[in-house]
């Protein structure tokens, strides 16, 4: 079973967004797209699978997304699902932050 985590931002994280990431964490990693961008998919080197990103959805009920989430910050307008391997959590977790950090959002644990 995947470590599920939430980015919860204002913007969501483009293809060019998340490939930055990629190519800053993990120069021969590649971004690969599925459902005409649905579903995200880094990847290191060898092919090995470091975190997953699925669309943003806007937040409908804040309160419900509260609940939902380990840490939530004060703000936020979008909700961005992410799935990490249990066999890479610190080099999948490490990338998530980095997406995060590029578009001024937080990463956090659901719950």
């Amino acid at each position: 079973m995947p470590i599920e985590l939430v980015l919860l931002s204002e913007v969501a994280p483009s293809d060019e967004a998340i490939a930055r990431a990629i190519a800053e964490t993990h120069p021969e990693g590649q971004l690969v797209s599925f459902e005409d961008g649905v579903v995200r998919h880094a990847v290191d080197a060898a092919g090995a699978s470091l975190l997953t990103v699925f669309e943003s959805q806007p937040i409908a009920d804040p309160t419900s997304a509260v609940a939902a989430i380990a840490h939530p910050p004060a703000a936020f307008g979008l909700w961005t699902d992410m799935t990490v391997p249990r066999s890479e959590p610190r080099r999948g977790r490490a990338l998530a932050e980095q997406i995060a950090a590029a578009v001024g959002g937080t990463v956090t644990e659901r719950v």
